[in-house]
């Protein structure tokens, strides 16, 4: 993070950009609306009170039926918990929480609310164009700012402290991130051409994940390399 704050400018910078919050309660916040979503959306899996089952063989076809659900489940299950961790390593890196930071936040948490409701309706319309649609713009909102969450803390002192966030964290989770976003987009054109078959797509985040993870690490590695004085035998 640059370091451009001097004694002069916090002195009489005004009291609003000098406020900041205790990062704990944005934290508390976060993983309360990441559990209860994470939790609303098994609620979707259920048959339907109207069908009559008597026998194992409709018990069997009726579990079947909720197909297309047990998959935005999965899928929508998994997402998020990527989110999460995503978030949870970003927070490591977050000292202090100002204004525009806790814009971000809450506007990242409020995308993240409305999974369950995105979830069952590409579940329970997965053959109407338009869920597709809305489900994959509700995750692409959500990665966007993540995005958006992650540059301001790499680019905030005030917020990042010291040292602050390295690069390559901050690569690996725009490039996720963006990742996502390209998937959503990608799900919406097979969607179009196949009606109940977008949300496929998303199961390359398994891949796309690993692949972020591993670029990290090398990137990391030459930077601990580079910083470490040489040896000689």
């Amino acid at each position: 993070c640059p370091r451009t704050f001097s004694l002069k400018t916090m002195t009489h910078s005004p009291p609003s950009q000098q406020l900041t919050f205790s990062k704990h309660r944005i934290e508390g916040l976060t993983d309360a609306i990441f559990a209860v979503a994470m939790t609303l959306l098994v609620i979707e899996l259920k048959i339907p009170e109207t069908a009559h089952i008597t026998s194992q063989a409709a018990l069997i076809d009726a579990i079947g039926h909720l197909g297309p659900k047990i998959v935005a489940w999965s899928i929508s299950f998994f997402v998020l918990a990527q989110f999460w961790y995503g978030n949870h390593r970003l927070f490591y890196f977050v000292k202090h929480v100002d204004g525009k930071f806790l814009f971000y936040s809450l506007a990242y948490l409020g995308l993240v609310s409305l999974m369950p409701f995105s979830s069952a309706l590409v579940g329970e319309y997965q053959i109407i164009f338009f869920s597709q649609i809305f489900y994959a713009i509700n995750l692409a909102a959500i990665a966007l700012l993540a995005i958006l969450q992650s540059r301001y803390v790499y680019k905030h002192a005030a917020v990042c402290g010291t040292p602050g966030m390295p690069a390559a964290v901050y690569h690996g989770a725009r490039f996720r991130n963006f990742g996502l976003v390209f998937l959503a987009l990608l799900s919406i054109v097979l969607g179009n051409y196949v009606p109940g078959t977008g949300n496929i797509v998303f199961a390359l985040m398994a891949i796309l994940s690993p692949i972020s993870r591993r670029r990290e690490a090398r990137e990391l590695a030459k930077l601990s390399a580079a910083s470490t004085p040489a040896t000689f035998i």
